[in-house]
């Protein structure tokens, strides 16, 4: 018995075998932040990675090159056997990656730099999962810059909008499956119904602007032209901040897209600072000594981000540097 357990663990450190965990699991979908992959397995650990998306075919296929240890695999992405989309190109590096709940496939430039995450999820329906990064990113508390009673405080939570003890239900605008930024507000019954309407949400430093809509100017929501009404609303639990859930929510849907240049320095130190890192910046010292929730350490040799933050901050990363060229 001991002999043959030494023979199976020679063999794996020769490269000989190649342990189970190696295989991407295609019992999951894997979701890139828009729509999800099947997967199927091939000779040699290979995958072959498929998607629908607004009726066009999708596929690349994961070549296996080696193991680094069970939770991380090494990939290169190729083309399909079919004559459908892939959307990665040739070459690329992708690293399996299982930690802290998460299974992820990381799928890199060739600088290194990580360009897009497939996340392994129970969830088929990409718009459903689409809606909820997206509500992960938008729940919270917050007040109204018109205003500073909190009868104009504003609790967004995931099926209404509420403004005092007046609940309005909402819907999410979908696109082919996409959240497209846009809600469209129910009216209520004796209220004055001030958010009743189809409003365009756009994402600001301190929380996010509400434009009124008129759906008439075009058949999709990029069409709409914006009618003049506009309400700006802010992060007001002190305690929580902004950007809060960059360390619960991987922002492969790629939101955090449609913030200015400056606010994505800010986000992305954010992940920093929740751990009480110790800026060097005197623009950063001044922003975060602001926020109530801000504790610095003695020292950053001791901070340690979850995987998702990492997962996040070079996603950021990524993106500023794409904006740099």
């Amino acid at each position: 018995m001991r002999k043959s357990v030494l023979i199976f663990f020679v063999l794996m450190m020769l490269g000989a075998v190649v342990p189970a965990q190696a295989q991407i699991d295609n019992r999951l979908h894997w979701y890139d932040g828009a729509i999800t992959y099947t997967v199927t397995h091939l000779d040699h650990n290979d995958v072959q990675m498929n998607a629908m998306d607004e009726g066009e075919e999708h596929e690349f296929i994961l070549r296996y090159d080696r193991d680094v240890n069970f939770n991380h695999q090494i990939y290169t992405t190729m083309n399909g056997s079919h004559d459908y989309v892939n959307e990665y190109g040739v070459g690329k590096t992708a690293r399996r990656q299982k930690s802290e709940g998460w299974d992820v496939i990381c799928i890199y430039d060739s600088e290194n730099r990580l360009m897009s995450v497939l996340s392994g999820e129970q969830q088929w329906d990409a718009q459903e999962l689409n809606k909820g990064r997206w509500l992960n990113q938008m729940i919270g508390e917050y007040a109204s810059e018109e205003e500073n009673d909190c009868e104009k405080c504003l609790r967004w939570s995931w099926e209404s909008l509420s403004i005092g003890q007046i609940i309005y239900p909402y819907e999410i605008i979908t696109f082919n499956g996409r959240v497209t930024g846009f809600i469209t507000v129910k009216p209520v019954d004796g209220a004055l119904n001030e958010l009743e309407g189809t409003w365009e949400v756009v994402p600001t430093l301190r929380g996010f602007r509400l434009y009124s809509v008129n759906t008439e100017t075009g058949t999709t929501p990029w069409e709409w032209q914006r009618n003049g009404v506009v309400h700006d609303f802010t992060e007001s639990d002190p305690n929580v901040g902004r950007f809060f859930y960059t360390s619960t929510t991987l922002l492969n849907d790629k939101w955090f897209r449609r913030y200015d240049t400056p606010t994505l320095r800010i986000m992305r130190n954010a992940i920093l600072a929740r751990h009480g890192y110790r800026f060097q910046s005197k623009d950063l010292q001044d922003y975060f000594n602001n926020e109530p929730w801000y504790k610095p350490a003695a020292s950053n040799k001791n901070i340690k981000l979850s995987f998702v933050e990492q997962l996040n901050l070079d996603l950021i990363k990524s993106e500023e540097a794409e904006r740099a060229k």
